[in-house]
């Protein structure tokens, strides 16, 4: 990567910041998805309103802006202003150089190449920018589609707390996946490929 490479945008989407006028009611849609909220989060799904999603979205940049230790963006198409997504970098420990991962795609917008597009925008600002050493992507173990996502990507099974999510009945692991930039800098070459 030379100094000129756009850190933001991708050959399908760009990373952006939040747009408070409208966000919130695409988001609110997406909340109607349970599916989708039971894959990024271990807490009982439920849909919002878009007042509720704004005063989260408040509080995100609130906590940008004050700790320093998370950047999120949202994820937009690059030919239009369409929120496809989101991803963020969380959980900044400086002075370890290692951070947590995360990154969703709207339910109509997967399976387009926009999440592995974001993802490899998030990974190389999170490694080459942040000048991150370690990234770690935690997922349910139901979550197949999302293990084999950052599996494509190198991550690494690092750690398996064994039982520790109740869904449907049944007792689930929940995994930790782990990424080092010198893993990152090894797979580029065929990431880039892909």
């Amino acid at each position: 990567m030379n100094i000129s490479t756009s850190l933001y945008t991708g050959k399908l989407v760009r990373l952006t910041r939040i747009e408070m006028d409208k966000d919130p009611a695409t988001l609110a849609e997406w909340s109607k998805d349970a599916a989708l909220a039971r894959m990024l989060d271990q807490t009982p799904a439920r849909p919002l309103a878009p007042e509720q999603i704004k005063k989260r979205l408040e509080k995100i940049e609130k906590g940008m802006d004050e700790d320093h230790d998370l950047f999120h963006f949202h994820i937009r198409l690059l030919e239009e202003e369409k929120l496809v997504g989101w991803g963020k970098i969380y959980w900044i420990l400086w002075p370890s150089q290692i951070a947590n991962i995360e990154l969703a795609i709207g339910p109509s917008e997967q399976g387009q190449g926009y999440g592995a597009d974001a993802f490899r925008l998030l990974l190389r600002l999170a490694f080459t920018e942040l000048n991150l050493n370690r990234l770690a992507a935690s997922l349910p173990e139901y979550n197949i589609r999302g293990i084999n996502f950052v599996k494509k990507f190198g991550f690494s099974e690092e750690v398996r707390r064994r039982e520790v999510i109740l869904r449907d009945g049944r007792r689930w692991d929940s995994l930790l996946f782990g990424l080092l930039h010198s893993e990152w800098i090894s797979n580029q070459g065929s990431m880039n490929h892909e």
